[in-house]
């Protein structure tokens, strides 16, 4: 039987929970993050309008406030968000045979049979919107296709607050004319790989080779080359087993400024800390890595005496390990959370180990 996948995302969840609050803030830029009075920290998010002074998530927050200094500028409320993501998500199960939370914002819904009760996919997708709306006072997108993959790339089409439906027999025409980084997964390195190789789109990858984009992106590549044919069959509700987590950050030219550093550790510990939030998971081993002008790269870790899933230790033991790394021009800083369990409800106050 053919399946039916939605997944639907909050727009600008952060900002759209301060909005809510705050209702005068609507239509205005609001900026999530570090304090612009001290210049220090960074952005962790922003509303879409002020995404248009060109604002964007890690960027340090005394240039955002020089691009946009009559924004409203807020601390992070994690347990504002993490209240309406419950709410939201306790919606999202009722319109759902299967149901997957894949974030505190997003989710995976297998409909297969939900949405036969509606007049057509695009007014069931309007009806979790409105729903949404409704008791949260908050907008999404939703994108509904034959997979997961598909359905990801649809509900982004068309932000903030759309609605993409694709057929099944729409799925590759949709598909070929984007570009390679509509992908989940395609960052910025990945992306410039397959540019250097002529693949710009992602119709161009789907017409690769599939064992020459294993030899160019390793088994990424292999991946990369199911979803451009439109072959993802992963059901909902599969994670697959996680070890490790893990996420990068490029400076835009190499630095040696040590609040550079102070900020990339601090953006990077946050979407850490949320993933394993998330999946309530928690770790024991920090490892960094430190690409160095040249490209020298270099790696450090430290295994801590107990397990923990706090922001603050991921900061302190990576500012620790990043010590004899002071002065020298950095290109890339990244973070790696190892020897992961489910978090147990009690946990031992790491602080006091340093």
């Amino acid at each position: 039987m053919d399946r039916t996948i939605s997944h639907v995302d909050m727009d600008a969840f952060y900002a759209s929970c301060h909005i809510r609050e705050t209702p005068d803030l609507k239509g205005t830029p609001v900026i999530i993050g570090g304090d612009p009075e001290k210049g220090r920290g960074v952005v962790t998010t922003c509303s879409y309008e002020a995404r248009k002074y060109g604002i964007h998530s890690a960027m340090p927050i005394s240039t955002a406030y020089q691009l946009c200094p009559h924004g409203t500028y807020l601390r992070p409320d994690f347990q504002l968000y993490k209240s309406v993501s419950d709410n939201i998500m306790g919606i999202l199960v009722q319109f759902a045979d299967i149901f997957q939370r894949a974030g505190i914002d997003e989710a995976y819904l297998d409909v297969s049979q939900k949405i036969t009760h509606y007049q057509t996919p695009y007014h069931f997708a309007k009806a979790i919107q409105d729903s949404i709306l409704t008791h949260e006072r908050i907008t999404c997108s939703v994108g509904i296709a034959p997979n997961k993959s598909v359905a990801k790339i649809a509900s982004d089409f068309r932000k903030p607050h759309g609605i993409t439906v694709i057929p099944p027999d729409e799925v590759l025409s949709f598909l070929r004319p984007l570009p390679v980084e509509r992908i989940s997964g395609v960052g910025k390195k990945t992306k410039q790989i397959l540019n250097d190789h002529g693949i710009g789109t992602i119709g161009q990858l789907e017409k690769m080779d599939v064992t020459q984009l294993e030899r160019i992106l390793g088994k990424p590549g292999g991946w990369l080359w199911i979803v451009a044919n439109g072959k993802d069959e992963r059901p909902v509700g599969y994670r697959g087993s996680v070890k490790s987590v893990g996420k990068e950050h490029t400076f835009t030219k190499d630095t040696r400024n040590i609040q550079d550093m102070s900020n990339a550790i601090e953006w990077i510990a946050d979407r850490l800390a949320r993933r394993l939030h998330v999946r309530t998971m928690e770790f024991k081993t920090v490892s960094i890595k430190v690409r160095l002008r040249g490209f020298r790269t270099y790696t450090r870790s430290r295994t801590l005496p107990c397990h923990v899933d706090t922001k603050e230790v991921i900061i302190l033991v990576s500012s620790e390990l990043f010590q004899e790394f002071r002065g020298e021009y950095v290109r890339l800083l990244g973070i790696r959370l190892t020897n992961l369990r489910a978090t147990t409800t009690y946990q031992e106050n790491l602080l006091q180990w340093f």
